[in-house]
């Protein structure tokens, strides 16, 4: 067995996966290693569907990520014959005053609307009046508006994860899985890796490893990150063709309080026919490997009376599937990608505060042209470590 490669993927997710496609593009002898089969539900990458869109409020960094990432989805349609992106466009609601903020962000209507202009993407602001003639399964309040974009939709998180691998191995990447990592060195030479099944060496090292990514890091350096359980609940449909893709945008919707937020997703050809809801929860941070996995019919219950009750016409109360997430946060909601603080031979990719699916595709092009050529064509400047250590040592959440 190969023992030495130019380059070792820590995680086959998101991120992960889209790095080890990209590495074998290029034609670069790289091993991609994870502790479970991806695409699995144990980390951030699954569910079914993820929001997209090209109007991304949380920065102006983030567009020509997902921009890219739209393109490499369809080239990767074309490869692998399978459908991973569904434009059903796209609505951000929230109060006309702004709410609360949503992923560091304040006013995120309005700061989304102008992003969309400055950069000429197709969108519309939209009244109550407006939402209600569109949507009358949303029971909108008359203080509310939004920020319509025909170009939004959803990905499949699973199914780009496994064309990601499956591509990335016909190109000749190595790929281990239920192959859990026990250690990593680096020196000036390069990199270190130790499994359960054996020892790896390299010249780079990328570490994507979602929450996991505080077992890989010392001391202060893991204050950066927290990780936080979320459930995705499955509710019922009187008429579930109201709410497929052709019909039914994604809804984000943006309350008084963080404590008010949710999302709405549609259902697109071949996902379960139930309609996707997910909040956001920050309470309390946890390790990956201690998370309850189990969705408990309280929480079901808490969904049934205070979201779909009163925010959706057309469901029954019946959840006909929930699964838990995790989320891995920085103190601003912004990314990491940047060179290890002690190690410029390991890379840390993307602990993403729950916003960086629709981005991966690029990440994953952006990564590989890091540790090839030491620079990409994107500007990841805003995602640097020391950016994420200083917010955590000025008190940020996470």
């Amino acid at each position: 067995m190969n023992t030495d490669y130019d380059i070792i993927v820590i995680g086959l997710g998101a991120m992960g996966s889209a790095a080890l496609y990209q590495l074998a593009r290029r034609g670069v002898p790289a091993l991609g290693i994870d502790q479970f089969a991806p695409p699995h539900q144990m980390g951030s990458t699954h569910g079914e569907t993820r929001i997209t869109r090209l109007a991304v409020g949380e920065g102006a960094a983030y567009i020509p990520l997902v921009r890219r990432t739209h393109e490499i989805w369809r080239e990767l349609e074309a490869v692998g014959g399978e459908s991973l992106l569904t434009l059903s466009g796209g609505y951000i609601i929230c109060p006309q005053k702004g709410g609360a903020h949503f992923h560091g962000v304040g006013d995120f209507v309005m700061q989304t609307a102008q992003l969309a202009k400055q950069y000429g993407i197709e969108h519309e602001l939209r009244n109550a009046a407006d939402i209600r003639n569109h949507l009358p399964m949303l029971k909108i309040r008359d203080n509310e508006h939004a920020f319509y974009e025909p170009t939004g939709g959803v990905v499949n998180p699973e199914r780009a994860v496994a064309v990601q691998l499956r591509e990335g191995q016909r190109r000749g990447a190595t790929i281990h899985t239920n192959e859990k990592v026990l250690d990593y060195a680096y020196d000036r030479r390069g990199v270190t890796v130790t499994t359960t099944q054996g020892t790896y060496s390299a010249g780079k090292l990328v570490l994507t490893v979602g929450p996991w990514v505080i077992d890989f890091l010392q001391g202060e350096m893991r204050k950066s990150f927290g990780v936080y359980r979320q459930v995705f609940y499955w509710i019922e449909a009187e008429d579930p063709a109201l709410f497929s893709s052709d019909r039914f945008p994604f809804v984000i919707w943006i309350g008084d309080t963080e404590a008010d937020y949710y999302s709405l997703f549609p259902t697109p050809p071949h996902a379960t026919l139930a309609v996707k809801m997910v909040t956001e929860e920050y309470l309390d941070t946890i390790h990956p490997d201690e998370v309850d996995r189990t969705v408990h019919q309280k929480e079901i219950s808490h969904m049934m009376d205070h979201f779909v009750k009163n925010k959706v016409r057309g469901l029954t109360r019946n959840c006909v599937q929930a699964h838990v997430c995790l989320y891995t946060v920085t103190p601003d909601a912004h990314f990491v990608i940047d060179w290890h603080p002690e190690s410029e031979r390991v890379m840390i990719v993307s602990p993403c505060s729950g916003h960086g699916f629709k981005h991966s595709g690029a990440i994953g092009e952006a990564v590989a042209q890091m540790v090839l050529e030491g620079t990409s064509q994107m500007d990841l400047s805003l995602f640097r470590f020391e950016r994420a250590r200083r917010e955590s040592a000025l008190g940020g959440d996470g």
